[in-house]
């Protein structure tokens, strides 16, 4: 007999200080921890909730997928009479889970109640809230074991994706409304290769979740490929972030296969988002990776102060400069008051993590969390913080333990002069990636190389806006330095497009109005923008 399930991740709002959560707790990648409080130049981003798109199209059962739900939504969907009713949280999260599960058990009381995500790490999660399971790891085979499916079975990739909502206070996606009769503009459709992630660093509660082994998902490169192909026809869409998959080039012949698959067949796909240790990233040349389409690289270096096997011998410096003459953009995360930084010291790591000009930057306060050796070590020396509930416990404010030689209040402090130092010695982050495209075009348009020829050539949309964005951030930018770099980046536009029409120079006033008005958003209310609902029905 099939089931009815229904599958939420939390419900909104989100990034708002209220009984259930925290302003800093963003719904956001890009805004809450790699363009921090770069303003207006942040780009807006909502994001699906992956794992439970990639559950609900692996099952047989009819499911509903709730990304972002309201609270009224979320009732209205209880009072169906669900079967099966699963929660996806992180740690922050917890309260928010807690009154879901609360909800469900008062309006669809028959109703089995499953909880997974991060947040089972909790220990004795089972004790805090009133479920029937908990899902720890993978949930496809979870879930199909539950409801007693076979273990082996044929992985369907589900479309799933995140969309632009405003950047630098152009309401994109409104925008997009008007203009597309679907009403939604997806920045990049979402791939699952795999999850987890063989490295064992301590902290890394992804790697611990998923017993320090790599889940694949896709083991060929064919597979995705044709995946690839199959999106494309459905969605019109050739930019993909590789998402879960903390190490994709650890496997080169996959990579090379879809590689191949790219080069023969003359079907060139971006992968809009990748991520890599330096130690894998190594074993490529960066031509390769420019012509399978990565566009951005995120490589957690964590620190250079401190020593990780990951980094070892490489250098990272020479290897940031190849990559950018690609024109593959960089998200480097280091971690700031890991056990061994002192106050000496943990400048010198924001300082080396600079010096690496990356275009994106995240900078984490080691966050201990349950599951991994990290949290047990320190609460084996009774240095955790059990006051502190779990919704301030995130890499994002402050750290909640007791370090040696930084309180709560000065880890708050170094992050954010970490945040601000990118932003005011580095630029915008989308001024570093307009560089780097431009010189990517300038140095490949031309090229013998047809792949990376074929990449150049579409840029050049892309490109043909940034005279209109620039001479409006120019106006916008907050400090003169700022200013000047903006000045240079717009001559050498100039040089190689030419001065703007009259047409470009009133688009360039109106983007400088939009920003204008997003900047009294912030200066007087807020800048929390709330994640898009989506409701998807799974009837297999």
């Amino acid at each position: 007999m099939r089931k009815k399930i229904l599958l939420s991740g939390i419900f909104k709002p989100c990034g708002v200080d209220d009984a259930y959560g925290r302003k800093e707790n963003k719904a956001e990648l890009f805004h809450n921890q790699i363009t921090l409080n770069q303003g207006i130049f942040s780009v807006r981003h909502s994001s699906q909730t992956s794992g439970l798109h990639l559950i609900a199209n692996n099952i047989t059962h009819p499911t509903t997928v709730l990304d972002w739900p309201t609270l009224d939504l979320y009732q209205k969907e209880l009072r169906k009479g669900y079967d099966y009713i699963g929660i996806g949280f992180i740690p922050p999260n917890l309260r928010k889970m807690k009154r879901m599960v609360e909800l469900a058990r008062e309006l669809s009381p028959h109703s089995k109640i499953i909880i997974g995500g991060f947040g089972t790490a909790i220990e004795d999660i089972e004790c805090l809230v009133d479920v029937d399971y908990v899902c720890r790891g993978e949930g496809i085979r979870f879930m199909r074991n539950l409801l007693g499916e076979p273990p082996e079975f044929e992985f369907r990739h589900p479309i799933m994706g995140s969309t632009v909502l405003e950047f630098m206070g152009i309401p994109i996606y409104y925008i997009s409304k008007l203009l597309k009769p679907r009403g939604i503009s997806i920045f990049a459709s979402a791939l699952s290769t795999g999850l987890g992630c063989v490295h064992n660093c301590n902290f890394c509660l992804t790697s611990h979740f998923f017993e320090c082994r790599y889940l694949p998902f896709m083991r060929s490169g064919k597979e995705i490929f044709d995946e690839m192909v199959r999106q494309e026809g459905i969605i019109k869409e050739t930019r993909f972030s590789l998402i879960g998959d903390e190490n994709f080039l650890s496997d080169k012949t996959r990579a090379e296969e879809l590689w191949k698959c790219m080069r023969d067949s003359k079907r060139l796909f971006t992968l809009s988002m990748v991520f890599s240790s330096a130690d894998f990233l190594k074993d490529y040349e960066p031509e390769f990776l420019a012509e399978l389409g990565i566009d951005r690289l995120w490589i957690g270096i964590e620190s250079q102060v401190i020593p990780f096997s990951k980094n070892e011998g490489i250098n990272l410096k020479g290897m940031m400069e190849e990559l950018r003459r690609y024109g593959i953009k960089t998200i480097l995360s280091s971690i700031l008051c890991l056990e061994g930084h002192t106050r000496s010291n943990i400048r010198k790591d924001i300082e080396l993590h600079l010096s690496l000009r990356p275009t994106f930057s995240q900078f984490a306060l080691l966050a201990p969390l349950p599951g991994t050796p990290l949290w047990q070590s320190l609460i084996d020396e009774g240095r955790i913080i059990h006051s502190l509930p779990w919704e301030d416990r995130h890499a994002l404010k402050q750290i909640w333990f007791n370090h040696p030689e930084f309180s709560l209040r000065e880890s708050e402090n170094i992050q954010r002069e970490a945040y601000a130092r990118d932003y005011e010695e580095l630029g915008p982050s989308c001024l570093r990636e307009f560089e780097i495209n431009f010189d990517y075009y300038l140095r490949f348009k031309d090229s013998k190389n047809w792949m990376l020829k074929e990449r150049a050539e579409r840029m050049k949309d892309e490109i043909m806006w940034y005279p209109v964005i620039c001479s409006a951030a120019e106006h916008l930018v907050p400090t003169p330095e700022m200013r000047e770099m903006v000045k240079e980046f717009r001559r050498k536009l100039r040089v190689e497009l030419g001065g703007m029409s009259l047409f470009q120079r009133i688009e360039a006033f109106g983007v400088y109005l939009f920003g204008k008005l997003r900047e009294f958003r912030y200066l007087h209310f807020e800048d929390t923008v709330q994640p898009l609902t989506w409701v998807t029905r799974y009837n297999r």
